[in-house]
């Protein structure tokens, strides 16, 4: 099992097994009197690759419910060799599920589905921590330069990566909705994230283990 950290969105998340993904920001968050309520109808961006479009069919997405104040945007790309589609489409899953659990504050276990054995047992305690359930985020999350390779080491197996860049999105704090003070610094904002996923005794495919995150400029392909 590789070592690694889990780094989504703004904040950085220090469980040793895990990396993370790609994202682009750029959106208000809203801001009303009383509780803070995440959830709504998800953003669209006409120039994006990829959107919710609501099909259906092996390929479609499941997009979770965010509210209008975020918008996540995923390539449309999908692997030529038809056997590592599958495994792609599981990797979008998980990296749209796991963000929702972050834009609910943990109230959302959707992600699950996607993830199994220490990752999953890891990612479980990592939501459950106060600066996770205490706060949300605001923006447009993207992903891009999505990738698929044979993982050379487990048969089977898959390695998915893409690039993540948090650069325009923003924590909010989940009560009131305003953004708050502790945001990443620059040097996080940009980096390639790899999941690896395999196939259970049922066939169905599940983030099994990542690579470390490789931070710009390391990280050439996720340039700003």
């Amino acid at each position: 099992m590789r070592r690694g950290r889990w780094r989504f969105r703004r904040r950085g998340f220090g469980w040793a097994m895990l990396a993370a993904t790609g994202a682009l920001a750029a959106a208000c968050g809203s801001t009303s009197a009383g509780t803070f309520h995440p959830g709504g109808t998800t953003g669209t961006d006409p120039a994006a690759a990829s959107v919710p479009s609501g099909g259906a069919g092996p390929n479609a997405l499941a997009w979770p419910p965010f509210g209008s104040n975020v918008h996540m945007v995923m390539p449309t790309w999908l692997p030529a060799d038809s056997n590592e589609v599958p495994a792609v489409i599981t990797a979008k899953d998980f990296l749209l599920a796991f963000l929702y659990a972050e834009y609910r504050g943990n109230q959302d276990d959707r992600w699950t589905d996607y993830a199994s054995g220490n990752v999953l047992t890891g990612l479980k305690s990592t939501l459950a921590a106060p600066s996770v359930t205490t706060e949300s985020f605001t923006g447009t999350i993207g992903f891009s330069h999505m990738n698929a390779v044979p993982d050379p080491t487990l048969p089977g197996a898959v390695e998915v990566s893409e690039c993540f860049d948090n650069s325009r999105s923003s924590n909010t704090d989940l009560g009131t909705g305003k953004i708050i003070a502790s945001q990443a610094p620059a040097s996080q904002q940009h980096y390639l994230n790899t999941d690896v996923l395999a196939k259970d005794s049922n066939g169905q495919w599940h983030v099994v283990s990542v690579y470390p995150v490789v931070y710009y400029p390391q990280a050439e392909e996720c340039r700003p």
